[in-house]
């Protein structure tokens, strides 16, 4: 094994590249706030791709995923993140048959989170706080194609994690008196809640390929580089030189750890930067091109309209 090298790029060791995957995907909340349900009570929610938090409050929640799915039972404390969005629904635990609440979803494009406040009943049994955050469409990638359906952090198992456990307890605290910007303070801290538990899985060494590599000290580093300069021409034997390991060692680690090789990694993360820079700037197609690591203005795009199925134009046009 060749001797480990220090990175080829000094600025690398300032990426966060869990920072910069939240950065490139523009997290925005939609809808905050809390439901209040007296049994018997089913929610449903029409299929949604957005991101969702909810922090089970007081009672049980039965979450059913997806049809014919077991439910996942969430009691107080307990943190529940879907996210690739949601379909399925809420129930008490009896499973009614009939829906007592259906959740509508505001309008596209709304600028600012909406609050909720649901009280059906006099005497509510469950209760819980619920985000609902709509993400940017730029290509998800391997890390985050990687997070299971469904999070679950049992509020007794949040000893390991005591910010995760002190920002859901004032979600909760929150909830039950709102304040002057109660829905902007909720959507924060549903943020802060998201990048813990991100955290939480990059730990998760049982996990699938993608998220887990950021813990890999042996892979973080090379995926560190492309996230710092994704217009560089990265070789798979430079990044292998960058992580201290043979070029076929490393070759076959990254495709273990992350879930595909290091130039289709690399082809992925150009594509969300360049869409992150064509939904945010005026920069013409040719500098967003040359930012990204192209030379030629044509491949750059051939190779955006085959991942987003648009041209630069267009989606700059669409964003902006």
């Amino acid at each position: 094994m060749p001797p480990q090298k220090p990175l080829a790029d000094p600025a690398a060791a300032d990426v966060d590249v869990l920072a910069s995957l939240l950065d490139v995907h523009r997290l925005t909340t939609v809808v905050a706030g809390r439901i209040d349900l007296t049994t018997p009570w089913r929610v449903n929610c029409a299929p949604t791709t957005l991101l969702v938090v909810l922090v089970q409050v007081a009672g049980e929640s039965h979450l059913v995923p997806a049809p014919g799915a077991a439910p996942i039972v969430t009691k107080p404390g307990d943190v529940v993140i879907r996210p690739h969005g949601a379909a399925g629904y809420l129930h008490d635990g009896s499973d009614p048959p009939d829906t007592t609440w259906t959740f509508t979803l505001p309008p596209a494009g709304t600028a600012t989170p909406q609050p909720l406040r649901l009280t059906r009943g006099d005497d509510p049994g469950s209760s819980f706080v619920c985000c609902l955050m709509q993400m940017g469409d730029a290509p998800r990638g391997p890390l985050w194609d990687s997070l299971p359906a469904v999070i679950h952090v049992p509020g007794n198992g949040l000893a390991g994690s005591r910010p995760l456990r002190h920002i859901a307890d004032t979600m909760i605290e929150e909830s039950a008196s709102p304040g002057p910007a109660s829905t902007r303070l909720m959507s924060r801290l549903a943020e802060i809640l998201l990048i813990l538990a991100l955290r939480l899985e990059t730990h998760d060494s049982s996990g699938p390929p993608g998220f887990r590599a950021l813990a890999d000290p042996l892979i973080a580093p090379a995926i560190t580089l492309i996230h710092a300069d994704p217009g560089h021409s990265w070789s798979v034997a430079a990044l292998a030189s960058a992580c201290g390991l043979s070029r076929s060692a490393f070759a076959a680690r990254f495709a273990e750890a992350v879930g595909e090789t290091p130039h289709s990694y690399l082809i992925r993360w150009r594509m969300a930067t360049a869409a992150k820079l064509l939904a945010t700037t005026d920069l013409a197609v040719a500098r967003v091109a040359t930012a990204v690591g192209y030379i030629s203005e044509a491949a750059f795009r051939r190779a955006f309209a085959d991942h987003l199925g648009s041209t630069p134009r267009e989606y700059h046009k669409r964003h902006r």
